[in-house]
């Protein structure tokens, strides 16, 4: 399995008393499109990935999408992860270089 492209879309629900940072699509073997990745931080402010999720009749939530093997989620995880801090480190970059 290769990840073959990685959009983020961030924004920050911090100001509202939320976790999330961004949402990923992911286009895996040039074939399958998973959109609706969340990128979370965690409260010890590491950050962690939530796979799309619908509510069950029961009021549960369940994975719409799910690897099987731990190889698999953490080859999604760390392309997701890696392509977040890229970008949020070039627009840290440009608006430093607006501010000059």
């Amino acid at each position: 399995m290769e990840i073959t492209q990685v959009k983020i879309y961030p924004f920050d629900t911090g100001n509202i008393g939320g976790r999330v940072r961004a949402v990923a699509d992911i286009v895996i073997n040039e074939e399958i499109l998973i959109k609706g990745i969340k990128v979370v931080e965690s409260k010890h402010g590491g950050l962690f990935i939530s796979f799309p999720k619908k509510r069950s009749s029961k009021g549960t939530f369940i994975d719409i999408v799910e690897p099987l093997s731990s190889k698999s989620y953490e080859l999604i995880r760390r392309a997701i992860i890696d392509k977040y801090k890229e970008v949020m480190n070039i627009r840290v970059e440009e608006d430093i270089e607006s501010v000059k």
